[in-house]
């Protein structure tokens, strides 16, 4: 791409020369020194300025057209209000957006978001960790993925264990002890990084709903029955799980419908569910359908 080319993508309309020859054939030789040109990461100026970012060049004619861009530049970041990981990243805030996306701004160690995203695939961190919110204990992961569920963060990697196997762990990021000091997080120079194999977290997750995958769980197949109109064509456009198959349409005569999902059962499907309330309910012969009953008996108990 060259850099008039570049110049006209980003002016959309043909641009004219330079300055002058000698001013373009100097600013040409020095972006064609490789396929994407010197990075000059604070610009570099040619009269009215250059800057490289992200592998695109961009000249700005004189200040008015640098002023522009710079708007537009803001006007996109606007349209996005993503709970506080926008500040994070790069130093503003959202006041004025249009997209919003879920994510709890207070979240505790929210900021652990931007510490630990140079470490990922990259180099074992060391930190303590609150276990089961009262055991503290050093931990050891060789990180590889960020992810956000249900508006809280996790921090996934291999673990160690005593019989020198391999374990994936997640870790979540408010129960990490970080108080913004260096030492909270230490990097294991000494400790070979160990990556997960290619396409492996897609694997990971494609039959759980949420982040927790017990140890020899098996996939289950679970009959999910709408008692209400509504509940049902929620589930219709906002699936559970990617396997959600409607079984039965749902019938107002009978009073209800059906759909099916498999998945291995964890906390966060129980979780899921309930929130429906009475709008819905697990049938059939699963083990999961009992775990559901066990916990409607204990929360029923709870307001008597």
């Amino acid at each position: 791409m060259t850099l008039r080319s570049i110049m006209e993508k980003y002016y959309g309309s043909p641009v004219a020369k330079l300055d002058g020859d000698k001013e373009y054939g100097r600013l040409k030789k020095q972006l064609n020194r490789n396929d994407h040109a010197v990075e000059y990461k604070n610009g570099h100026d040619f009269r009215d300025g250059f800057r490289y970012k992200h592998g695109y060049e961009f000249y700005f004619r004189n200040e008015e057209e640098k002023n522009e861009l710079q708007k537009r530049d803001g006007d996109e970041r606007r349209l996005f209000l993503t709970g506080g990981l926008q500040m994070l990243f790069d130093g503003k805030s959202a006041q004025e957006h249009l997209v919003e996306l879920e994510c709890v701004s207070e979240l505790q160690n929210l900021n652990l978001v931007k510490v630990l995203v140079k470490y990922l695939g990259k180099w074992a961190i060391s930190f303590k960790y609150i276990q089961g919110y009262q055991n503290l204990m050093e931990r050891t992961v060789h990180p590889h993925l960020l992810k956000e569920y249900n508006s809280r963060w996790f921090l996934f990697g291999y673990v160690q264990q005593e019989d020198d196997t391999w374990a994936i762990v997640n870790f979540a990021l408010d129960r990490i002890v970080y108080n913004g000091s260096p030492n909270d997080i230490m990097v294991r120079v000494d400790i070979p990084f160990k990556k997960a194999p290619k396409d492996f977290y897609t694997n990971y997750f494609k039959d759980i709903v949420g982040v927790t995958k017990y140890d020899n769980a098996e996939v289950e197949k679970i009959t999910i029955r709408t008692v209400d109109f509504k509940v049902h064509h929620l589930l219709r456009t906002k699936p559970i799980h990617s396997s959600q198959i409607e079984t039965i349409p749902f019938d107002e005569k009978k009073g209800y419908g059906e759909f099916s999902i498999c998945v291995i059962p964890n906390y966060e499907l129980q979780a899921r569910l309930l929130s429906f309330g009475q709008g819905l309910y697990v049938t059939g012969n699963s083990p999961f359908r009992q775990r559901m009953q066990d916990a409607i008996t204990q929360l029923s108990c709870l307001y008597k």
